[in-house]
């Protein structure tokens, strides 16, 4: 009678494996479909026609063909303070293109004026600026400095060596 037993257990055991293994109906997931039963979806891979300008970024920073908004513009560097020292150098910057501006008439030299992510203020980069000393300055100036027409008490920082600060203030002519 065990053995009986045992063998309707087994036989048992097997049939119920059996019918487990032939029971699933599993049905193939797609990529980008990940729910059985599904039809699969479309991806539009040109994810640039979504945008009336195809996707591309106002170029105004660095030099593309739209101008900045200083580009045309003269301004006159009216008083710098510098540790201890204060000067009042009467330089004129003009800005020539979305990239050089020269001062006093002189050489044209890089600029480089952008806008921070989350910030108000946009960044004015000047290098080789000879009133600071000749070397790279860039400064935070108020995001609608150009409509104001000036630039009150802007704080410079050498790229180089940022212990070296300069305090400006600009006139727009």
């Amino acid at each position: 009678m065990k053995k009986t037993i045992k063998v309707l257990l087994l036989v048992l055991v097997i049939l119920l494996i059996i019918l487990l293994l032939t029971s699933c109906d599993k049905e193939p997931i797609t990529p980008g479909n990940y729910q059985p039963g599904i039809s699969e979806t479309t991806v539009n891979n040109n994810w640039q026609s979504q945008y009336s300008d195809g996707g591309v970024l106002p170029n105004w920073g660095s030099g593309g063909t739209q101008n900045n908004e200083l580009v045309g513009t003269k301004w006159v560097l009216t008083k710098t303070v510098t540790a201890f020292a204060t000067s009042h150098p009467n330089d004129t910057i003009r800005f020539v293109s979305n990239t050089e501006y020269t001062l006093n008439n002189g050489a044209t030299r890089p600029y480089q004026l952008s806008a921070g992510v989350a910030s108000t203020n946009k960044t004015l980069s000047l290098y080789y600026f000879q009133p600071f000393g000749g070397s790279h300055y860039s400064g935070q100036v108020g995001y609608y400095f150009v409509s104001d027409g000036f630039i009150t008490q802007a704080e410079f920082h050498n790229i180089q060596n940022t212990t070296q600060t300069v305090m400006a203030w600009f006139t727009k002519i």
